[in-house]
């Protein structure tokens, strides 16, 4: 009994023996879990220290969490939290990212748009950089003769331009290699701004003359001719432009050739290549443009061969062929007379387009003068005329004189008249042929503003019939049309029975009038003053 006493007591202190270090090493435990979490902690901060954009911290504290795993006992107590200096932990290993946070932005740091270079500032930039033009620029030229003469005087157009040039102390009397460079002629028209594109144009003051003595006349870079100034250029002369020059007029310029002698604007060295076609000459306000007895060929590269604007414009005896451009005239006095204009290759507009924005002049005359002209043969844009005439103003009136002109259209009418006033004058002895329709009047206008025009005598053929069976089975064009009533009496529509219209002449077989023409009575054969095609 003693022995089985004294084993059950040893067994007891076996057990609270082994229990007393049992409960050392939970304890134990413990500490080294919360020990461990409070150096991962530590380690968390400090990297969110190391992060961009974050001051560092230059103590980092880190708190042991409240939760405790199930194991230990409640009772245990927390240890205080533990501040440890973030050099002194270890930091974990972290891998850079593939961008780069952007840098923190004030709200109130305004947002800057970068401005990037356009054509436009580029352009400006190489004009500001670019050299001035100087008198000794040698891009003016005017060859002298193949031979003088002994003792035959200098010729007029060597001694005009020496005027030109302000005449230096000891300098000789013969003709300068250039013209002085361009400066403002006055204060509604400067001369072009020089550019590394574009030089300066020359620029002729005073009164000037070309003969054929000192030709051909060759220009390199354009030419300007200032307000007040005067180019005269007198019988037989050769005037070669080069690609992309132009003669420009703020005063007048003024051509007195004959039929045998005539003055001619070509390419240089005379071709007709397109690709070296010379510009145009320009009549800017105020400008005075003559021209007689001329031929303009290889000219237009920018569309336009002749163009005025708010100035007077003169064509007589004129043959205008080979060229890329039309002959354009805005709010201008305009007179073509005798002329022939072939054979051009025209991008856009009429072959001669004539615009009054402001509508007629004051005058007595008339504003417009067309008489004895062949427009003819030219490569037109589908639905433009050989000519065209328009009168935008609602208020002012135009005067024309149409008479005895060839107009050969293409794929749009012969004449075209677009008008919102009354327009005034004469359209006789005119033959209208070829292309979609004779005549053609457009306007805004109410009807009681109807043209006073004496529409007489012309010639009204061979127009295309529109898609209609019953036009193209009798072969019966557009002879007509107009958005007002217009008087179109004693004209010839191509056969004697007179033009087809539904209603009042059913049995026509000629061009065909619109509802508003008044065509009665027609001409029973075709009047001798219109010209032959």
């Amino acid at each position: 009994m003693d022995s089985r006493n004294d084993r059950s007591n040893t067994e007891r202190h076996e057990m609270i023996t082994l229990q007393v270090p049992r409960s050392a090493l939970t304890a134990l435990w413990v500490l080294g879990s919360l020990v461990a979490l409070l150096l991962v902690a530590v380690a968390f901060v400090a990297g969110l220290a190391l992060r961009p954009g974050i001051p560092d911290s230059p103590v980092a504290q880190a708190t042991i969490p409240t939760g405790i795993p199930p194991s230990v006992p409640s009772a245990t107590a927390e240890p205080a939290p533990l501040a440890v200096p973030a050099t002194t932990l270890p930091v974990p290993t972290v891998v850079p990212e593939t961008t780069v946070p952007a840098p923190s932005v004030s709200p109130a740091m305004p947002t800057v748009e970068l401005i990037r270079p356009t054509a436009a500032l580029l352009a400006l930039e190489a004009q500001a950089e670019a050299p001035a033009a100087t008198p000794d620029d040698v891009d003016f030229r005017i060859d002298p003769p193949a031979a003088r003469a002994p003792g035959e005087a200098a010729a007029p157009v060597q001694q005009a331009a020496a005027q030109a040039r302000p005449a230096a102390p000891g300098a000789q009397a013969a003709a300068p290699a250039a013209v002085p460079a361009a400066r403002p002629a006055d204060a509604d028209a400067p001369a072009q701004p020089a550019s590394a594109s574009r030089p300066a144009p020359q620029d002729l003051r005073g009164s000037v003359r070309w003969s054929a003595a000192a030709g051909p006349i060759i220009l390199q870079r354009d030419l300007l001719v200032s307000g007040g100034a005067s180019l005269i250029i007198e019988p037989g002369v050769e005037v070669q432009i080069a690609r992309g020059v132009s003669i420009l007029v703020d005063g007048s310029i003024v051509a007195l050739a004959t039929p045998d002698r005539p003055v001619r604007f070509v390419q240089i060295g005379g071709g007709d290549d397109p690709r070296q076609r010379w510009e145009s000459i320009t009549g800017r306000t105020g400008s005075v443009i003559d021209l007689r007895n001329v031929f303009i060929s290889g000219g237009g590269a920018g569309g336009t061969v002749i163009a005025i604007q708010s100035g007077r414009l003169s064509l007589q005896s004129a043959r205008i062929s080979g060229n890329g451009g039309h002959i354009r005239a805005n709010d201008s006095f305009v007179i073509i007379r005798d002329s022939e204009i072939s054979g051009n290759r025209m991008p856009y507009g009429a072959a001669i387009d004539i615009a009054l924005p402001r509508g007629g002049g004051d005058g007595p005359g008339s504003d417009i003068v067309m008489i004895n002209n062949r427009v003819l043969n030219n490569a037109l844009v589908a639905g433009v005329a050989p000519l065209q005439i328009t009168n935008p103003s609602f208020d002012r009136p135009a005067r024309i004189e149409i008479e005895q002109n060839l107009l050969v259209g293409a794929a749009g009418p012969d004449l075209a008249l677009v008008t919102n006033t009354q327009l005034m004058g004469n359209v006789r002895c005119n033959t209208l042929i070829g292309g979609a329709n004779g005549l053609s009047l457009r306007s805004d206008a109410p009807p009681n503003l109807s043209p006073m025009l004496n529409i007489r005598d012309n010639a009204i053929e061979a127009h295309d019939p529109p898609n209609n069976p019953f036009y193209r089975e009798f072969n019966i064009g557009k002879g007509a049309t107009s958005d007002l009533p217009l008087g179109m009496a004693n004209n010839w529509w191509e056969i004697a029975n007179g033009p087809y219209e539904p209603a009042t002449n059913p049995e026509g077989r000629g061009e065909a009038a619109g509802p508003n023409i008044g065509f009665q009575p027609w001409l029973q054969t075709r009047p001798p003053c219109a010209p032959g095609f």
